[in-house]
């Protein structure tokens, strides 16, 4: 028998400067374990630890996992008493077991799948434990990185554009906020396919030159560093009518701390420390980005306004606005395909679906670099906006 260390990183919280803090830990998984007979590249059989499995279980050896900042603030209203959190949810990799009543998958079979929020195995690690109904099988001529780098960005284009905005085709315009980041370019593709007209909006002159390069299809760029009116420019594109959807990345708070008179330095802190975000947590909006009105403004009768904010909140003239324009806000929050067991073949056909264009390269993902699982615990507080992937050191 051999003894195979099963490593995965965990965010843990730490007393710093009398406030917790949150750091990435790589930590050996504690269970209970079996023996049983894993098939590898080596083409050689060998025992190894593993952990037990539920019937509808699959254990999976990682191959590649993709690494996107974490919004802690959401895990803990979703489990209020977690002291530790996962990090890692889009895997691809090798299936080394299943559990007993797994029909549609087999041993050393390549998938890629998603993993929930509330999951105690993370997907950064050597093995992590996945439901049945979270996997597809991976196409053979895409890597395990790209298949990995794919899944968030494609799921939430899918949302976005076939989910809220069901009404998309050749006819209508969206509108895409953040065009350059690595979401962005995901939904700017998908709109290629569905031969959408899309504004782009970027935030310098290098992101819209990157984007007229790689996307010469596209209706506008708009930079807003340079841009005096987007509203003005948005309706002088469109005829005054304005965009059918727009998808945005963060807006501008009506508000921040700094305008309110705080007497107490006590309250303060307590309300700055209330307001901190890690650098691996969730993103802040840019800085350069559009107002709630402004976004308002640029959508055309019956528009479709989908946000990335969670914290939305609309004053009355704002939401006197959307009224009279017939227009509607969704919030795109993508985890919520798998906290809803009556999506579970909505998610199988979207993930099906999203292989299927990554393979024909319709869709292609954007990286910015890939680490080692040793290294995840050091890139992960720098995060940024980057796109970066834990590749495996036996993938070549």
């Amino acid at each position: 028998v051999i003894f195979f260390k099963m490593r995965g990183v965990y965010l843990s919280y730490i007393s710093c400067e009398s406030r917790k803090k949150l750091v990435p830990r790589l930590e050996e998984h504690v269970r209970w374990y079996l023996s049983c007979p894993i098939f590898f590249e080596s083409r050689q059989y060998v025992q190894v630890i593993l952990p037990d499995l539920g019937e509808y279980d699959v254990l999976i050896q990682v191959k590649a996992c993709a690494l996107r900042r974490i919004d802690t603030k959401t895990f803990c209203d979703l489990s209020p008493n977690v002291d530790q959190f996962s990090v890692g949810f889009e895997i691809s990799g090798t299936i080394t077991r299943v559990g007993s009543a797994v029909q549609r998958l087999l041993v050393s079979q390549d998938v890629v799948g998603l993993l929930p929020l509330d999951t105690e195995s993370p997907g950064c690690a050597e093995y992590c434990i996945v439901p049945e109904y979270n996997l597809v099988p991976k196409p053979q001529s895409l890597s395990h990185v790209d298949a990995a780098a794919i899944l968030a960005p494609a799921l939430q284009a899918y949302t976005a554009l076939y989910h809220h905005a069901s009404r998309l085709g050749p006819k209508t315009t969206v509108m895409v906020l953040s065009a350059a980041s690595a979401d962005g370019q995901i939904i700017v593709q998908l709109c290629e396919v569905l031969e959408t007209k899309v504004i782009a909006v970027v935030t310098s002159a290098d992101e819209a030159t990157l984007l007229t390069k790689s996307y010469p299809s596209l209706t506008r760029i708009m930079d807003l560093s340079s841009c005096k009116s987007l509203v003005t420019s948005c309706l002088q594109e469109t005829g005054g009518l304005g965009v059918n959807c727009i998808i945005d990345a963060g807006v501008q708070p009506s508000y921040s701390l700094s305008d309110f008179i705080i007497e107490s330095p006590l309250l303060r802190q307590q309300l700055e420390a209330e307001g901190h975000r890690h650098g691996y947590e969730s993103a802040p909006p840019p800085t350069l980005c559009p107002t709630k009105h402004q976004i308002i403004s640029c959508l055309a009768a019956h528009g479709c306004w989908i946000t990335t904010q969670p914290d939305l909140q609309l004053d009355p003239p704002n939401s006197q606005l959307l009224f009279l324009k017939g227009a509607s806000v969704h919030f795109l929050f993508t985890p919520v395909w798998l906290l809803s067991c009556d999506e579970q073949g909505t998610v199988l056909d979207m993930l099906t679906d999203i292989m299927k264009k990554a393979e024909s390269r319709q869709l292609r993902p954007l990286i910015t670099r890939t680490v080692t699982l040793d290294e995840v615990c050091e890139v992960f507080p720098m995060l940024g906006t980057a796109s970066v992937v834990m590749k495996s050191e036996k993938l070549k």
